[in-house]
C-alpha cells in the first residue's frame, strides 16, 4: 500500500509541472492575455497581499433580477480571470437592490461603508440614478454596465456609463434607416403616454434631419397608439397606403407577436421593422421564430458576432470572453449583452487603477476620463467628460435563433444632455 501510494505522489509530482506548461503555452497565443497577464495576474507576493474592493451593486432579486444576473455573471468572470492589480488582490462585495429604490438606498449606505475603490452597477434605470448622489458624496467612481437613462451620467460626476445612451441608439437607427438604406419613406409608431424612448426618438429625428435635410419629410408617417389590435390595424393601413420601406415600433415581444402577424396577413412583406435594444431579450427572439421572413433591427451589442465583425471594434478580448465564458457557465449559457458589458465595466476599472497608480476615487476617475480606445470585448472605450462612451453604435438583426450584428455606425456618436428632463421618465419610483 505504501509503495502504491508513493507511486501515486510521484505522478502527481510529474504531472503538475507538464500541465502548467501546457497551459501557458495555450495561453501565450492569445495576445489579450499577454497584455494583461503582468498586470492583472501577478502571483500573489506573500501572504500579506494588500487587497482592493470593488463593490457590485445589482438587483439579485426582483423584477430586475434576470438582468442583475446576467451583470453579476460578467463581472465575476472578469474577476476570475483577472484577479491581480498591481500586486493588489481584487475582491468583489455584491449587495442587492431589490430591484427598488429603498432596497437600493440600503444597498448603497451599506457598500459605501465597505469602502470600495470603486463600484459597478446598476441593471435597473431607476436604482443607477438613485446610487448617482451617494456615489457623488463619497468621490467613488462607478460604471453602470446598461443603463441608458441619459441622466445618470448627466447628474452626477463619478458615474460612468459602459453602453451607449438612448439618445446614441437613435442616432444610428436614423443612419441606418436614411443613411445606409437611403430610406425616404419612414414611419414611427409609439404608445401613448410613453416616455421611455424619448430620448431614442429625439436623436433619432435629430440624425435624420441631418441626412435627408430639415426640409425632407425622410419621416411620411408618425402614428401614437394603444397597443390594442384596432389601433394597430389602423397603423397599418396608414403604413401599407404610404408605401413605407422602414418603421420604428416601441413595443415589446407580446405586442409585436400581434402587430407582426396583422402585418403578414395585410401583405406587408417589405418593411424593415426597428426597435429598442429590449428587443434582444430572449422573450423577443423567441418571439421571432413566428415570424422568420420579417426583417428587424435594433440596437445590440452581441459579443457573439465580433468574430465576423471587420471593423476595428473586434479585439481578441471578445474571443476570450465567449471562451472563458463557455468554460465557466457551459456552452449552453448565452452570454447576453449586459453580461459583456458588465465584463468590460470591471476591465475599465482594473485599468484606471492601474494607470491612476492610486485608491483615491479622483485619481481612478481622472483615469477613466482619461482612455483613448481601450479594447475591451464589446470594442473601444473613450469616455467624454460626463462619462458617456463615444463610440459607433451597433445594429443587430435575428438570423438562425441569435441577434448577430447588422450594422455598424460610420462615425462614434456622443450622448446628448436633455434640455428638458422632465419628458424623462424611470422606472416607477417604487419598483
Amino acid at each position: 500500500m505504501a509503495d502504491k501510494n508513493n507511486r501515486k505522489i510521484l505522478i502527481r509530482k510529474l504531472l503538475i509541472p507538464t500541465i502548467l506548461v501546457l497551459a501557458a503555452f495555450v495561453l501565450s497565443g492569445c495576445s489579450t492575455w499577454s497584455s494583461f497577464r503582468q498586470t492583472f495576474i501577478s502571483e500573489p507576493q506573500s501572504e500579506t497581499e494588500p487587497t482592493i474592493t470593488i463593490g457590485v451593486i445589482e438587483p439579485q432579486s426582483g423584477r430586475y433580477a434576470a438582468k442583475g444576473k446576467d451583470e453579476i455573471k460578467g463581472i465575476e468572470l472578469a474577476n476570475s480571470i483577472y484577479n491581480n492589480v498591481d500586486g493588489y488582490k481584487v475582491n468583489l462585495v455584491k449587495v442587492d437592490t431589490q430591484s427598488t429604490v429603498a432596497g437600493t438606498e440600503t444597498a448603497i449606505k451599506a457598500l459605501i461603508e465597505m469602502k470600495p475603490v470603486a463600484i459597478i452597477g446598476s441593471a435597473g434605470e431607476a436604482s443607477s440614478l438613485t446610487i448617482g448622489e451617494y456615489v457623488d458624496e463619497a468621490q467613488i467612481p462607478a460604471i453602470t454596465p446598461a443603463a441608458t437613462n441619459p441622466l445618470i451620467t448627466q447628474n452626477s460626476n463619478f458615474y460612468f456609463r459602459a453602453c451607449v445612451t438612448e439618445s446614441q441608439m437613435g442616432d444610428g437607427l436614423a443612419e441606418y434607416a436614411a443613411g445606409q438604406l437611403g430610406s425616404r419613406s419612414i414611419a414611427v409608431v409609439s404608445l401613448k403616454n410613453d416616455s421611455s424612448t424619448s430620448a431614442l426618438l429625439e436623436g433619432f429625428d435629430r440624425r435624420i434631419k441631418k441626412i435627408a435635410g430639415k426640409r425632407s419629410r425622410a419621416v411620411v408617417l408618425t402614428e401614437e397608439i394603444s397597443p390594442v389590435e384596432e389601433e394597430m390595424k389602423s397603423a397599418l393601413i396608414k403604413i401599407r397606403r404610404k408605401g413605407v420601406e422602414v418603421c420604428f415600433v416601441s413595443m415589446g415581444a407580446e405586442e409585436m407577436d400581434t402587430f407582426l402577424t396583422m402585418a403578414e396577413e395585410m401583405g406587408i412583406n417589405n418593411v424593415t421593422f426597428m426597435g429598442t435594444r429590449s428587443w434582444g431579450d430572449a422573450s423577443f427572439i423567441s418571439m421571432m421564430e413566428k415570424h422568420p421572413d420579417v426583417k428587424v433591427v435594433f440596437p445590440y451589442e452581441s459579443v457573439l458576432t465580433k468574430n465576423d465583425d471587420t471593423s476595428d471594434t473586434y479585439t481578441e478580448e471578445a474571443q476570450r470572453f465567449q471562451i472563458e465564458y463557455a468554460n465557466r457557465y457551459g456552452v449552453d449559457d448565452t452570454p447576453t449583452d449586459n453580461a459583456a458589458l458588465a465584463y468590460d465595466s470591471y476591465l475599465l476599472l482594473i485599468n484606471a487603477f492601474h494607470n491612476a497608480k492610486s485608491t483615491e476615487g479622483v485619481d481612478i476617475r481622472a483615469a477613466l476620463l482619461d482612455f483613448n480606445g481601450l479594447k475591451c470585448a464589446t470594442g473601444l472605450f473613450t469616455f467624454d467628460e460626463t462619462g458617456n462612451v463615444v463610440r459607433s453604435v451597433t445594429l443587430s438583426t435575428i438570423k438562425d435563433g441569435k441577434p448577430v450584428t447588422e450594422y455598424v455606425t460610420k462615425k462614434e456618436t456622443e450622448a446628448k444632455e436633455l434640455e428638458d428632463l422632465e419628458n424623462v421618465v424611470t422606472e416607477d419610483s417604487a419598483s
